[in-house]
This record gives C-alpha cells, sequence and structure tokens, in this order.
C-alpha cells in the first residue's frame, strides 16, 4: 500500500553528529585512564651518588717565563 503515488522512497540519512560526540567522549576516556595506569605502573629507583670528597690541589709550582728569560 503506497499512498504516496509518484513519489520515491527517502533514504534514509545517518546522523553523524551523535557519533562523533561519543566517539570523542570515549577517546578522552581512554587517554585519562590510560595515562594514569601508565604511571602507576611505573616503579623507578633512581641510583645514588656516592662519591668521595674532592681532594687537595696536588704540590704544584707555576712558573711563567717572558720573552726576556726572566721568571
Amino acid at each position: 500500500m503506497n499512498f504516496r503515488k509518484g513519489q520515491g522512497r527517502e533514504d534514509p540519512e545517518i546522523n553523524l553528529i551523535p557519533i562523533i560526540d561519543v566517539l570523542l567522549v570515549i577517546l578522552i576516556f581512554l587517554m585519562v585512564t590510560t595515562t594514569y595506569s601508565r604511571f602507576s605502573e611505573l616503579q623507578i629507583t633512581l641510583p645514588t651518588a656516592d662519591s668521595e670528597k674532592a681532594q687537595d690541589k696536588p704540590n704544584q709550582i707555576d712558573i711563567g717565563i717572558d720573552a726576556q728569560g726572566r721568571y
């Protein structure tokens, strides 16, 4: 029973705006949850620096000689 004689059927359109909104919310949710889980799994033990006390200057004599041969 086609009551609309002479008119063709309209093709259904898929509205993409709600699909995009839902996908953006899912994307934001996944980004936030992955960031938190990644930081909670990292167990980092940083090395400590153990060094000896800096030694004094060694016994050293600096001598300067000019062009006339003076020390």
